[in-house]
């Protein structure tokens, strides 16, 4: 996932944003209102594990 792989914070949260749109709803990731890298970097490696 390049999303992972990103740096700029900015960019990682626009990626995450059309990954979760494009992922089958039952593995659509909530996320709050003030989104961080942290954030970010944790769900996408659940979700990694998840479909791995």
């Amino acid at each position: 996932m390049k999303c992972i792989y990103e740096e700029d914070t900015d960019d990682k949260i626009k990626l995450f944003i059309k990954i979760n749109k494009l992922l089958p709803r039952d593995l659509k990731i909530d996320s709050p209102t003030m989104i961080t890298k942290d954030f970010i970097d944790k769900r996408l490696y659940n979700l990694e594990a998840n479909l791995g």
